[in-house]
């Protein structure tokens, strides 16, 4: 369980350094306690117990400053649970030595799996004898049938399984730090082929009207006209790059109360125009609420996705925004009556270059989840093709405290 309880711990934290170290030695520290509460066999001559099987993966895994540590637990806890003895102080001392010199030796930690293996199991014999002819000549010791089978024969036996037990699951760990570190370079290459694409786009077309300025005899219009396109593309390269700046870092500094109402009620008036024109009506059904966030960012988030619900309803429809608060929450909903999506579509959302639209681009409702997950809101999607689509974000109701009401 001691085995089991480190790597759960370590691999929860991801880290290495002091805190594997403690996790190792504390884990570790109670097999060996455990072990000598529970021994296996007793003779006139010695207590035969597994505790010598946690003291060297300690050394082996932990390294020599957790195996010193684990060292004086286990002559401690050998004191309180019996009594003092110089031939556990000489034997313990001899297998730490013995464990540090062969790890250093072998160079432990550049083996393979298998190596590790058997090396742990062979040093563990070696261990096992020497303690055997240590105690035989320090006192009257007696090497019989039942201390090569309770001391050699079952604690290698052990040490094998346990070694093997350490090596699967550091093989499981590597094997999912490298996963995440794979998903992190695949969603790095996304990002980089998506601004490459949409900002080479604008940039193509800049280009090819500078060149047309540089014909001769071109008439002023022609060049005034040239001039304002070119000047359009520009500003719809910043766009996306301010686009992609706000998904990198969507957590402004200034932080403030924002009412629910008030901007959901000013997203409605600033959405009138293109609902006007794709017939969309829009009704509201708003419970005021005041939650911590920038202004800013809210409306950027919320105007991307309302945008979104009237552009899927090209030939007309039904807007409904609603929010309601319920303990301790506001529940913000946008629904449409749109085209709807398919299950596979829900699954992509806010994924970069990803858009239902012909000419989008996925930057919008990307930076529009990276906000709200900012804010600590949690968005939820529903939608059925032909039916429409319903976004649902849970914000926390808090404040901003007032410094000058302290």
């Amino acid at each position: 369980m001691s085995i089991f309880l480190i790597f759960f711990l370590v691999e929860k934290k991801m880290i290495h350094g002091w805190y594997t170290r403690f996790a190792t030695l504390v884990s570790l520290s109670i097999a060996i306690i455990l072990c000598m509460l529970s021994p296996i066999y007793n003779n006139p001559y010695c207590v035969h117990d597994l505790r010598m099987i946690p003291f060297v993966l300690g050394i082996l895994y932990g390294g020599p400053f957790t195996g010193l540590a684990l060292l004086a637990v286990l002559l401690v806890s050998r004191t309180m649970i019996y009594s003092w003895s110089m031939v556990a102080l000489v034997i313990y001392a001899v297998i730490y030595l013995l464990t540090v010199i062969g790890m250093k030796w072998f160079d432990f930690n550049r083996l393979t799996s298998r190596k590790k293996i058997i090396f742990s199991v062979v040093l563990f014999t070696i261990h096992s004898i020497a303690a055997a002819l240590i105690a035989k000549a320090m006192t009257v010791f007696v090497i019989d049938e039942s201390y090569l089978i309770n001391f050699i024969f079952l604690p290698s036996l052990g040490m094998l399984i346990l070694t093997y037990i350490c090596e699967t699951l550091l093989k499981q760990i590597q094997i999912k730090q490298a996963l995440v570190k794979i998903e992190k370079m695949e969603v790095l290459a996304q990002l980089a082929a998506s601004i490459s694409h949409e900002v080479k786009n604008p940039l193509t077309v800049i280009k090819g009207f500078l060149r047309l300025l540089h014909q001769e005899n071109l008439p002023m219009g022609k060049r005034e006209q040239y001039l304002t396109i070119a000047s359009s593309e520009l500003n719809r390269a910043e766009e996306i790059i301010n686009d992609y700046l706000t998904f990198a870092k969507p957590d402004p500094d200034q932080v403030e109360n924002i009412s629910i109402s008030e901007q959901l009620h000013k997203l409605a008036d600033m959405v009138e125009p293109l609902s006007n024109q794709q017939s969309v009506l829009v009704q509201k059904q708003i419970e005021d609420a005041s939650i911590v966030g920038n202004t800013r960012s809210f409306q950027q988030a919320f105007l991307n996705i309302i945008k979104n619900a009237i552009e899927s309803m090209p030939n007309g429809g039904t807007l409904t925004i609603l929010s309601k608060v319920q303990k301790g929450t506001v529940s913000i909903s946008i629904t449409d009556t749109g085209v709807g999506m398919t299950p596979d579509q829900q699954e992509r959302l806010g994924e970069p270059y990803f858009s239902t639209k012909d000419k989008g681009t996925g930057l919008g409702l990307m930076v529009s989840y990276r906000i709200i997950e900012a804010m600590r809101g949690v968005i939820t999607v529903e939608s059925r093709v032909g039916k429409g689509t319903g976004f649902q974000i849970v914000f926390p109701v808090d404040q901003v405290k007032d410094p000058s009401s302290v």
